[in-house]
């Protein structure tokens, strides 16, 4: 997560808690039941096959969030995502500064321990970033929204699906919202190997606007959220990560993390791009963006592998 600071860029708050060779373990393993995959791919978004760390967080089960994405920058992971098209994620654009070089980046999904590659995992390349025109204009962490695209296909199955983009109009009264990643789980600085998940009561905009102590420092392009009272709030290695909550079971993404004062201090709510003000450029943009070229052959549909080679081991391997 972000730490806003007058006039400079948003910091990137990086939790390297992944090897490098998170990447070998997924070209070792050995592409199968792929086509199948393809065929169980899902028409509509925002839907789960399980129905119901982050400060305050716990454990998440696999398959619970399969639109949730680990960005990973020269080998590590440093921000959270969301699937929310075959070939396209959503993540926070501070996660990837124009200093940042795109090939540097790598992209998981069906992940949920850092140190392994589940049988569910795929990686990817990124072909493109598009970052919001409004991005540090306004505001020193304003329009903080991105999309990927990926060079290739990410191939739907229980535990990888798309999460729904909250549009204009949405109405978050009386909603369940829950907030994942892999940031930082304490204070102390203790990184998780595991996905964490945690309820995030919604605070509103003039609340979180005096909290924060001036109107101009959360814009209506933000959303505010946190529970104070039992120390739960995102935290530095979250940023990017969703927002979502849950309508009549299904799921919509209201929240990109963002910014805030960090897990030092969680009386302050986290601070999330509004997705819901992001909405129609999200989809235009999907929409109208030619897709890649497909490199032959395709080594990012990694779906049906099997686990449990540990990332260190390989990383031995690499070096024999």
């Amino acid at each position: 997560m972000a730490a806003p600071r007058s006039g400079a860029r948003a910091e990137l708050g990086a939790s390297p808690a992944a090897a490098p060779s998170l990447l070998l373990l997924l070209l070792l393993l050995p592409p199968a039941q792929a086509a199948a995959a393809a065929h169980r791919r899902p028409q509509t978004c925002g839907h789960r096959y399980i129905q119901g760390k982050i400060v305050g967080g716990t454990d998440a089960l696999e398959r619970k969030w399969p639109w949730q994405v680990s960005v990973h920058y020269r080998g590590f992971h440093i921000c959270g995502g969301t699937i929310v098209h075959e070939y396209w994620i959503l993540s926070a654009a501070h996660c990837f500064d124009r200093d940042r070089n795109t090939e540097a980046f790598d992209i998981y999904v069906g992940l949920v321990d850092l140190r392994f590659a589940g049988s569910h995992t795929q990686w990817f390349e990124v072909n493109k970033v598009i970052l919001h025109p409004t991005y540090e204009v306004y505001h020193p962490v304003g329009g903080d929204i991105a999309l990927v695209q990926l060079k290739s296909r990410i191939v739907f199955s229980e535990a990888v699906l798309p999460v729904c983009i909250a549009p204009p109009d949405v109405s978050l009264h009386n909603v369940t919202c829950w907030s994942t990643g892999w940031g930082l789980i304490s204070p102390q600085g203790r990184i998780p190997e595991k996905l964490q998940e945690t309820q995030m009561p919604l605070i509103s905009l003039p609340l979180c606007q005096l909290v924060y102590g001036h109107l101009s420092h959360i814009m209506s392009d933000m959303l505010c959220a946190g529970d104070v009272w039992n120390v739960r709030t995102v935290c530095e290695g979250d940023s990017g990560g969703p927002l979502v909550c849950d309508f009549n079971q299904t799921w919509l993404q209201v929240g990109v993390v963002s910014w805030g004062r960090g897990c030092t201090y969680p009386v302050y709510p986290a601070v999330y791009a509004r997705v819901s003000y992001f909405s129609k450029w999200i989809h235009y943009y999907i929409e109208h963006t030619p897709l890649p070229s497909q490199p032959l052959p395709a080594l990012s549909l990694m779906v049906g592998a099997t686990v449990s080679v540990p990332v260190t081991m390989l990383a031995v391997l690499s070096m024999l």
